[in-house]
């Protein structure tokens, strides 16, 4: 039974990252809810999952002039201004508490991706 369910979170995880909904909640979900990791190792879990795949995607990117390079720069700065706050409040914050308000945030992003209507410029780019 194990392994159906950690082959069903791979490929729910897999088919989420490639449509770019992003597939690491699939794996922490699994992380918390079947290994019965704790919060914080299944976030350290999924982040070593994603660096590769992340610093790969930029490669890939940047070799196909895909990624403007300004805005590369002001992403990675926020980025790891991000990383230094969530670090520090991970540790300030109770685990139970940060997995409702992790949680709470799939929920939201959820709801806005169902009922989020695109402008006429953002389905432009995606036609054209």
């Amino acid at each position: 039974m194990d392994i159906v369910v950690l082959a069903l979170a791979g490929l729910l995880s897999g088919i989420c990252a490639s449509m770019g909904l992003g597939g690491g909640f699939v794996l922490l979900i699994y992380l918390t809810l079947f290994t019965q990791l704790s919060q914080l190792d299944a976030q350290l879990t999924n982040l070593v999952f994603f660096l590769p795949i992340a610093v790969l995607s930029v490669i890939l990117h940047l070799k196909n002039q895909l990624i403007e390079k300004k805005v590369l720069l002001k992403a990675i700065v926020v980025g790891i201004i991000g990383v230094l706050i969530g670090g520090f409040l991970s540790g300030v914050i109770e685990e139970e508490l940060l997995s409702k308000l992790f949680g709470g945030f799939i929920l939201l992003i959820g709801l806005k991706e169902l009922f989020h209507r695109k402008s006429g410029k953002n389905k432009q780019k995606e036609e054209g």
